[in-house]
C-alpha cells in the first residue's frame, strides 16, 4: 500500500475524532442541511488554492463524499473513512495538500457548532401479532425502463438497452463466479467474499473502458484504495492478473 503523507494538522484532526466520545451535531443530518454550513468556506479555500476552472467541480465531489463521512460516521470509522476519502481522491491527481485544508476547514466549523449530547432512548412499543404485508412483484429492467422508472439512453430503443444490460448482468456473474474460485484456492475466509467482489466487479467496469496503461494505472490505484480498506494485496493483485490481465508490480 502507497504511503499517505498527512500533514501535522490532519494527524491532530484524526487524533481528535477518535478520541471524541460524542458525536459531532452534523453526525445523521441530511446534505441539505450539511452542505450550506461549510459551502462558502470550501470555494473561498478552492478558490485560494488556485485550482483550475474546470477541476473545480471535481474538489466539491470530493467536498460531497467527504461530507457524507462526516454526516453517517463517527469516531474510529469517521477517522478511517476521511483518511480513505483523501487517500481515494488524491489517488485521482488532486492535490492532497488541498484535500487535507479541506477536511480540516470543516472539521473546525463543525466542531465549533457543537457535539451531540446522548438522548434517552424511547419505549419500544410492542406490535401487535397479524398478517404480514404482501410483498410486490419485482419489476424487471425492462418494464422498469418502459415506464421511466430508469434512466434511458437517447441514443437506443428500449430492446437495445435491456439487452446491455442483461449483458452486463451476464458478465458480472461470471466475474463472481471466476472470483469465488480463485478465493477457494488461495484459501480466503469465505466471509470476505463480498468485500473482494465489489473489487473485482469495479475493476471489471474499469475494463470495459479504459485499456493498456491506462488501464494499469487505473487498477494500480483501484488495488491501493482496497488495500487501505485491509484487503489482501497479494490477492487483489491476483485478481486483476487472472480475471483480467493486468499485470500490477508492488
Amino acid at each position: 500500500m502507497r504511503s499517505l503523507d498527512l500533514t501535522a494538522q490532519t494527524c491532530d484532526v484524526l487524533a481528535f475524532i477518535r478520541r471524541t466520545e460524542f458525536p459531532l451535531s452534523v453526525y445523521r443530518r441530511s446534505a441539505d442541511r450539511v452542505w450550506p454550513m461549510v459551502r462558502e468556506q470550501v470555494n473561498r479555500r478552492i478558490s485560494s488554492f488556485g485550482v483550475p476552472l474546470h477541476e473545480i467541480n471535481i474538489h466539491r465531489m470530493y467536498a460531497t463524499e467527504m461530507l457524507k463521512a462526516f454526516r453517517t460516521e463517527t469516531g474510529e470509522p469517521l477517522a478511517a473513512a476521511l483518511e480513505l476519502c483523501v487517500r481515494k481522491w488524491a489517488n485521482l491527481g488532486l492535490a492532497p495538500e488541498l484535500l487535507q485544508q479541506l477536511l480540516c476547514d470543516c472539521h473546525q466549523k463543525f466542531h465549533a457548532c457543537g457535539h451531540q449530547l446522548p438522548r434517552r432512548r424511547a419505549i419500544a412499543v410492542e406490535k401487535k401479532p397479524g398478517p404480514g404485508l404482501r410483498r410486490k412483484r419485482k419489476k424487471t429492467y425492462t418494464e422498469a425502463l418502459s415506464k421511466g422508472r430508469v434512466s434511458r439512453s437517447p441514443t437506443a430503443t428500449i430492446g437495445d438497452q435491456s439487452a446491455r444490460h442483461a449483458k452486463g448482468i451476464g458478465q458480472n456473474k461470471e466475474i463472481s463466479r471466476r472470483l469465488s474460485v480463485l478465493l477457494a484456492a488461495r484459501k480466503a475466509p469465505g466471509r470476505e467474499f463480498i468485500r473482494y467482489n465489489a473489487f473485482a466487479q469495479k475493476l471489471g467496469r474499469l475494463s470495459r473502458t479504459y485499456a493498456g496503461r491506462s488501464l494499469m494505472m487505473a487498477a494500480a490505484d483501484l488495488i491501493d484504495l482496497y488495500e487501505a480498506k485491509f484487503l489482501d494485496g497479494d490477492t487483489l493483485r491476483a485478481i486483476a492478473a487472472t480475471l483480467f490481465g493486468v499485470n500490477v508490480s508492488t
